[in-house]
């Protein structure tokens, strides 16, 4: 028998794409030869690929258009990748945000995204945020707790402005996913109890400087069937009524994010999006809300959330062999990338496809691909079947479009790595690679 044939994204553990294909034996990013990136701009690099976002933003605003009748909004979390040039691609999609910081906020407005589409969540937000926010003219402040509501009170009142917001609730629906990105039961941090919300309300009308304009809601990231949202949007939608029904007229209905992708680890294929569309719509039905919809005459607009759908099977981590070590009995292939550059290998156990650039033919051996961080910790893929590699070969760390850049670090004094968009046969740095000096910049004085 032959040589076993290169691998292929037919593999289970590969997910399929349509930008990063194998041409005339490398992996190209949609017309760009990958081992072209890496000679101009170094390893490693992070690939990002225009095309993949535009598809993902599409997939997206056809299933909106389908649940909402026409009018909506697709605020993207931009925690999962704040890179500008993707942001203004967005934008000028028409695209909004959905931010969780006063940084965030700086980031989407230096990206000319409209702020009428920005929304603001998260737990913790300061005074100083609450204010920069205010005075951005943003959509709405999702308040997540009664705290924070006296504290958005107390800023509005003193800038003399009325402070647009909504209550981010929590549905208590299980989302059925990875218990770290799991946001919408009791015991998380995230969100309002819905009775908590209610016992608010005589505060909120008797407060000239609070307009409650919305409900929002999150149940987690990665839904792996539609039926959680389905159940989570019919709970606040039947809340949004209520609400009115109270003599709190609502503009908008926030049904957060969960839009997955594939890893390639998946046992099933996530439904598509339009599957998901299909649930909004249905727990709108569920909860007798359709007519409160723009596209049907009444006054709210659909808002949702997606984050890693949108721009994580859009990016690579593209990195170079240094070493290839057998030790025990185990063999370690050392990349110039590490949990520096992408840590949701150590922190969640999460999964990301690696493949050679070029593969070689030969038998496949279990490896770990390990970074050169000094900790143990520093993977990227445990026990998996590559085939053979060498010493200062390239190889992708593919779904890595997500939550890489922004969770990445400088520990053991490496820079942050250069980012590379791609779009067509063209590509362009939007990011440089950090020198050391950088590093210390804001420390010398």
């Amino acid at each position: 028998m032959g040589a076993p044939k290169p691998p292929s994204f037919a593999r289970m553990d590969v997910p399929p794409s349509r930008v990063f294909v194998m041409r005339e034996g490398a992996l190209h990013a949609e017309g760009v030869d990958l081992r072209a990136l890496a000679e101009a701009t170094g390893t490693p690099t992070w690939v990002y690929s225009a095309r993949a976002v535009d598809a993902a933003y599409d997939a997206v605003d056809d299933a909106m258009r389908a649940a909402s009748g026409g009018d909506h909004v697709i605020a993207y979390a931009i925690k999962a990748n704040g890179n500008l040039a993707l942001l203004r691609r967005l934008g000028a999609r028409g695209c909004g945000a959905d931010i969780v910081s006063g940084g965030e906020l700086a980031r989407v407005l230096r990206a000319r995204i409209d702020p009428a589409k920005v929304v603001f969540s998260g737990v913790g937000k300061t005074r100083d945020e609450l204010a920069a926010a205010l005075s951005a003219g943003i959509k709405a402040i999702h308040v997540e707790s009664a705290s924070e509501l006296r504290a958005l009170a107390e800023v509005a009142r003193d800038r003399g402005v009325v402070a647009d917001f909504a209550f981010r609730v929590n549905p208590d629906v299980d989302a059925k996913t990875h218990p770290y990105i799991a946001t919408g039961l009791h015991d998380t941090k995230f969100g309002l109890e819905l009775d908590a919300a209610r016992d608010l309300l005589a505060g909120v009308s008797s407060e000239p400087a609070l307009r409650l304009i919305g409900v929002a809601c999150h149940i987690g990231s990665q839904l792996e069937t539609s039926a959680p949202l389905r159940e989570a949007v019919a709970i606040l939608a039947r809340f949004g009524l209520e609400l009115e029904t109270a003599g709190f007229p609502l503009t908008h209905l926030d049904v957060g994010g969960g839009w997955p992708m594939e890893y390639g680890c998946e046992d099933a294929a996530f439904p598509g999006a339009e599957a998901f569309g299909a649930a909004i719509a249905g727990g709108l039905a569920d909860a007798g809300a359709e007519a409160r919809l723009t596209s049907a005459g009444g006054d709210w607009t659909l808002f949702t959330e997606p984050g890693r759908s949108l721009v994580g099977a859009a990016g690579l981590l593209l990195s170079r062999v240094v070493y290839v070590k057998d030790q025990g009995t185990k063999r370690f292939v050392i990349v110039d990338g590490a949990m520096s550059e992408l840590i949701r290998p150590a922190l969640y156990e999460a999964y990301h496809a690696v493949t050679p650039v070029v593969p070689r033919e030969g038998k496949a051996r279990v490896v770990d691909v390990v970074g050169p961080v000094c900790e143990s910790g520093d993977f990227l893929a445990l026990g998996r079947a590559l085939p053979p590699v060498d010493e200062g070969d390239l190889v992708a760390v593919l779904g890595a479009g997500a939550y890489g850049r922004e969770m990445s670090s400088a520990y053991n004094a490496r820079p942050p790595a250069a980012e590379v968009l791609v779009d067509g046969d063209a590509w362009r740095v939007v990011r440089r690679r950090a020198t050391p000096a950088d590093l210390w910049a804001l420390e010398e004085h």
